[in-house]
């Protein structure tokens, strides 16, 4: 059997994880109510984190949740935000064909603004505006409130599950972002 080198090979058999996986199927139904939750998956390299992850994938997108996913690479550690980049690219790469509402338009151009990588994903108009001088600081707490926006305004939605791969690799921008994100929770 050959398998193509751009599928990761995932044990179609979850083993010897009954326990977790019913803890997360749990938070998952509690989330669905509209209470947010987090759950940290951590171990050694090989335990089968990768493999739950997808067991909890499978489980929320059959239950109609918004999967947004970001992923941390060991390069990425002096790179800001690589992981919640990563995620937005991903989310608004998907829906690039369908017109944003003038809401989703505003908060796009605004995340632009703040992350320019993500510009080169949407046409424009005209020129994006040109950034506030804000102290890095402020810019920092601008980016968090509109990133927060964001996830809110899509939970609002749809229970949605957000998920970050090997966040040992995260940058520290997006740690405290993540911080401070969960405390919101």
């Amino acid at each position: 059997m050959t398998v193509p080198l751009d599928k990761s090979v995932i044990c179609p058999v979850l083993i010897g994880r009954t326990r977790e996986l019913a803890a997360l199927n749990s938070l998952i139904d509690v989330a669905r109510s509209g209470q947010g939750h987090a759950a940290l998956i951590s171990g050694e390299a090989g335990i089968g984190k990768s493999r739950l992850v997808a067991e909890a994938k499978s489980a929320v997108l059959a239950q109609g949740y918004l999967l947004l996913q970001g992923a941390c690479f060991q390069a990425d550690t002096s790179y800001p935000y690589a992981p919640l980049l990563d995620l937005l690219r991903a989310f608004f790469a998907s829906r690039l064909a369908a017109p944003l509402a003038s809401d989703q338009e505003l908060l796009m151009r605004e995340l632009a603004r703040l992350l320019p990588d993500l510009a080169l994903l949407f046409p424009q108009p005209g020129p994006l505006p040109l950034p506030q001088t804000l102290e890095p600081e402020q810019q920092k707490r601008r980016l968090f409130i509109v990133l927060t926006h964001f996830f809110a305004s899509q939970a609002a939605q749809q229970p949605v599950l957000l998920i970050v791969e090997d966040l040992h690799w995260c940058d520290e921008s997006s740690l405290d972002f993540c911080c401070t994100w969960l405390d919101t929770l």
